[in-house]
């Protein structure tokens, strides 16, 4: 399909799946939705080239009658995949026989979003476009003088969706983006220290420019780490990779509908009330043009919107979908999703209808990763990629316990060097009520975050 017709391409579609389900059955509810992607991308890992180039497009179909739910899904959204999908659909309703009393029909017809930035450069990408490109980021990380190992990464993701019900929805969004990353991994004797850099974007062409240096420079800088040989609470600065990491695992889930409706959220019932510092204020904004998750609706066909979670440290709102937003009397916030979350899934079609952020946004501080530094006393420790585990924690409590690969030694206002892998451990919700500066160096992640640094205290680092 060609971008430029793919909305009207796909609602059509739509439209006569709709008209073909009417004449099965004319009582029920229906709702179609299609999905089309053309991804390509090229990953060199030692000299070995891996290749994708191809088109992920599916349907899914949700029937409903006297509050009994079907689903059914399949690949492609031909007419004859599209029919099919409605006819099973429709005949696993048949066998559906508890009903959901918190269902109160699919989504009413709404105004549309906008679209989010976009680029036609990025239609011209080439496959071989992207070797070089993943190539030139390979060389750059290994043009050290230490002995590096190199995976470098560059890809072109374009497509859209469209969504329609018997209710009257007809709605379509497009998006396109690109991205490049290089792993660097530097041996030095028995150590081994790695780092990644990255470039994702929508509104122009990836820029491989000085990544591959960086990462291998950052991945240097780890090396010689000391055993740190305490076990204490003491002061810990997120950069912004890991950063994300910290909120994506935390308020991401917390705030997510589901969540609050079900009981699962201990903040569920905290509207109005303080429940961070005063210095953090955090927003999912499905309308910001360079976003990587805007849309001009969500995969119900709601307006993505813009969503204050919590504003100088109280609470304001959470995100809903159409139907925990009834559960909750409250609106949606255009936050349905279909195989959501921070790192997505590869047949999104596949997976009924959820909730998950769309770009989630931090307000910045006013000081300097450096000024964060020389704010502290005493020791702390700068985690500086994403901690392993630390998507295992617990909704319930906040608790979780992670292991932080790379990480320095903060003494007095001064970054000493790098230390040993660390275990971290205390309560996500006590971190945001003990946090103790943000930063100015924000950043816009690949996995739907834009955050500063955070420096956090009352957390346990046993080393």
């Amino acid at each position: 399909m060609e971008y430029e017709k793919l909305k009207d391409t796909l609602l059509a579609e739509v439209d006569s799946g709709l008209k073909f389900a009417r004449s099965l059955d004319s009582t029920a509810e229906v709702e179609i939705y299609l999905l089309f992607r053309n991804q390509s991308s090229i990953k060199i890992s030692q000299g070995t080239v891996e290749a994708n180039d191809g088109i992920v497009a599916g349907t899914a179909v949700r029937v409903a009658k006297d509050q009994c739910v079907s689903f059914s899904s399949s690949s492609g959204v031909s007419a004859d995949r599209i029919k099919l999908s409605i006819q099973e659909a429709l005949s696993s309703l048949k066998a559906v026989s508890v009903k959901d009393e918190r269902f109160q029909g699919f989504l009413d017809p709404m105004r549309q979003g906008r679209e989010g930035a976009f680029s036609a450069d990025i239609l011209s990408v080439s496959t071989d476009d992207l070797i070089r490109a993943s190539q030139q980021l390979a060389k750059d990380a290994t043009s050290a003088e230490e002995k590096i190992m190199a995976q470098s990464e560059c890809g072109v993701d374009w497509g859209g969706f469209a969504i329609g019900n018997s209710r009257g929805v007809q709605k379509a969004s497009t998006s396109a983006s690109n991205y490049c990353q290089v792993y660097s991994m530097v041996v030095k004797g028995d150590e081994r220290r790695a780092a990644y850099t990255y470039d994702v974007t929508r509104e122009r062409l990836f820029d491989t420019k000085g990544l591959g240096e960086q990462a291998t420079k950052e991945a240097i800088s780890l090396l010689g780490a000391e055993k740190l040989d305490i076990t204490a609470e003491m002061p810990t600065l997120w950069v912004p990779k890991a950063a994300a990491s910290y909120v994506l695992s935390s308020l991401a889930q917390s705030a997510n509908g589901r969540a609050v409706v079900e009981g699962l959220s201990p903040i569920s019932e905290r509207v109005g009330e303080k429940i961070a510092d005063k210095q953090f204020t955090i927003l999912d904004d499905g309308q910001n043009p360079a976003s990587l998750g805007t849309q001009a609706v969500d995969h119900e066909g709601h307006p993505q919107g813009k969503t204050p979670i919590i504003q100088k440290g109280e609470l304001k709102s959470f995100l809903f979908d159409s139907y925990y937003s009834r559960a909750f009397k409250t609106d949606s916030t255009g936050n349905c999703s279909r195989g959501g979350g921070p790192f997505g899934a590869t047949l999104p079609f596949e997976s009924s209808p959820g909730i998950s952020s769309t770009s989630l946004e931090v307000a910045p501080g006013s000081k300097s990763e450096d000024k964060l530094i020389t704010s502290i006393d005493g020791k702390a420790v700068m985690i500086v990629d994403m901690p392993a585990g630390i998507f295992h924690s617990s909704v319930a409590t906040g608790e979780f316990s992670a292991v932080a690969a790379s990480v320095f030694l903060i003494e007095n206002g001064e970054k000493i060097g790098s230390i040993k892998p660390v275990a971290v451990s205390g309560s996500f919700y006590k971190g945001f009520e003990q946090l103790r500066e943000v930063g100015s160096d924000i950043e816009r992640t690949p996995w739907g975050v834009t955050i500063p640094s955070l420096v956090f205290d009352g957390f346990t680092i046993v080393g």
